[in-house]
């Protein structure tokens, strides 16, 4: 057996892996990412970045501009149709989440969607740059011992037949939603596993003809059809028809290439000429929460903790939150900063995140159900033709169907959900306002706001992600000489030296000129200090974790 060592083994190459990958070598953290397939999955998967991931991804270097070459244009992704075909009138609609200009008040990155496969492709060309990450494909996670100080694990080189053991002080499992690593660790998931049965088809087609004054993502397909959802991730050429079914009684293996075209036809609602059927895959919808994020130094990171309804597209965002969250507190103690205490604090701030989501999402699936009723007919059932066009075209039924499309609003409008949670109890009152409505606060455990700076880019660009941001007003005098008398690594952006806003930065976060706010690496506000008290940001750091476990501050009061 070859034998090998580093600090951190990532499991699995999906977007969450990759992301860990490069926010860790980013930081100069030796990585090796263990993924099981020798090439990339083609099946587009999940399908939106919002606001707050897309500020990760610029965070952690990624070229952006090229991810937004590959996206959805917004033109043709801001929309999300109820219809009974492609070619037949609209039932209703709705916006599909803020993607307009309006949401850069608050973000620098309005929400855009962009194939899985796509993104993915953009994240691992930047990682293959990193000199301290190695990308081994066809590598396949089997099991592992853990010591005191080391995690040993058993990895099968499909290529070659030959197992390999590998040490590493940390292990993330990153390896989706049916996660080898977090089953053979014996972390079990809360909540149902089997919600509803689908089938994904994915199919090559030019549609573009056929949307062309009704353009969007998301086209919920209800009336005598096939049911289901397409996914229009390219109009012109790449589609996903999920479309349910009962493993009861229908077999995965029914659903031939003939099969297929029949559904995707029907789903048009006309001749497809140019039709590929690429692939099926069967998938069930659950609404888990593991119970534990953590045993020993196995982590959990993304759809291995967390299994969502998609509706929401919650799924895949809150594992790029997780991944954020963990990879620098494995840096700062694999950089001597930070005591191994901190890697507690990761699944007490991450899993409640998860739960909240995994809530709304399921709660947006149950949402539906009020459209099925207002049509007359459940999720399942026949309808027939003559009965549901003489309902569309009824004026009282009509009002009911209206009325219950516009319910439908938070299933594509969580604003509050991605940009506004945080880490404690210091923005729990908001969560009996809609998860539409978001006003930054400048409070700990809360994303920094963005505001616009004079140069154009974001208070979010002042964050150093190597270390501690101390932000302060314009009056900062009073903690200039803070850094130089700290262990923990600080930087210090003073408004009116660094930086400079409309209006004030520290006005408008409700500071005193000599005010300041502590950021952490992910941009989460650790300590808020309304005047000038340097004494303070020991204590803040302190309380992180235990004192007598954290670096402390020498010389602080």
């Amino acid at each position: 057996m070859s034998k090998i060592d580093v600090p951190v083994l990532i499991v699995g190459g999906g977007p969450v892996g990759l992301l860990g990958a490069q926010l860790l070598g980013r930081r100069n953290i030796p990585v090796i990412l263990a993924e099981k397939h020798e090439a990339r999955l083609d099946a587009p998967k999940a399908h939106a970045l919002n606001p707050r991931s897309l500020e990760i991804c610029n965070a952690a270097g990624l070229p952006m501009d090229r991810i937004h070459a590959v996206a959805t244009p917004t033109e043709e992704g801001g929309f999300v149709r109820m219809v009974t075909s492609l070619s037949a009138p609209e039932i209703g609609s709705l916006p599909y989440e803020r993607q307009d200009e309006a949401v850069r008040e608050v973000t620098p990155w309005p929400l855009i969607n962009i194939a899985q496969p796509d993104f993915e492709a953009v994240v691992e060309d930047a990682v293959a740059m990193l000199p301290s990450v190695e990308i081994r494909r066809g590598l396949e996670w089997l099991r592992c011992d853990q010591l005191t100080d080391a995690v040993i694990s058993t990895l099968l080189d499909r290529a070659t037949g030959k197992e390999i053991k590998l040490r590493s002080r940390y292990v993330i499992a990153a390896d989706g939603a049916g996660s080898v690593v977090r089953d053979r660790v014996g972390i079990q998931m809360d909540g149902p596993a089997d919600l509803q049965h689908n089938m994904m088809i994915h199919f090559e087609a030019d549609l573009s003809g056929i949307v062309a004054d009704k353009p969007g993502i998301l086209y919920f397909l209800f009336g005598p059809g096939p049911g289901g959802v397409l996914i229009a991730y390219d109009i012109r050429r790449t589609w996903v028809l999920m479309h349910s079914y009962q493993p009861a009684s229908t077999s995965p293996d029914s659903f031939t290439d003939e099969v297929c075209r029949k559904l995707v036809t029907e789903a048009v609602g006309a001749e497809v000429p140019d039709l590929k059927i690429l692939g099926t895959r069967s998938w069930s919808m659950s609404a888990q929460v593991a119970k534990r994020y953590r045993t020993g130094n196995v982590f959990l990171a993304g759809d291995a903790g967390h299994r969502f309804p998609p509706t929401g597209g919650l799924g895949l965002n809150t594992g790029i939150g997780d991944i954020d969250n963990l990879a620098w507190k494995i840096a700062a103690v694999e950089q001597g900063w930070a005591a191994p205490a901190i890697l507690e604090s990761y699944e007490r701030e991450r899993r409640p995140i998860a739960q909240t989501n995994m809530s709304q999402s399921l709660a947006n699936a149950m949402r539906i159900g009020v459209l099925f009723e207002a049509l007359g007919y459940g999720p399942g059932q026949t309808v027939d033709a003559e009965i549901f066009a003489t309902r569309l075209a009824d004026p009282v039924a009509r009002a009911k169907i209206d009325n219950a499309v516009a319910y439908q609003k938070d299933h594509f409008d969580s604003l509050r959900l991605q940009l506004g949670y945080a880490y404690g109890d210091a923005l729990k009152s908001d969560a009996a306002l809609p998860i539409s409505s978001f006003t930054p606060k400048a409070v700990i455990g809360a994303r920094l706001p963005h505001v616009e700076l004079d140069d154009k880019s974001s208070t979010l660009d002042l964050v150093h992600p190597e270390g501690f941001t101390l932000i302060a007003g314009p009056a900062h005098e009073a903690w200039r000489d803070l850094a130089g008398r700290m262990n923990a690594p600080l930087t210090l952006v003073a408004e009116g030296r660094d930086f400079n806003a409309e209006g004030g930065w520290a006005v408008r976060m409700g500071l005193e000129a000599d005010g300041a706010l502590l950021v952490r690496p992910d941009g989460h506000i650790l300590h808020a200090s309304k005047n000038a008290a340097p004494h303070t940001i020991s204590e803040a750091i302190g309380s992180f974790v235990k004192r007598d476990q954290f670096v402390a501050v020498e010389g602080a009061a």
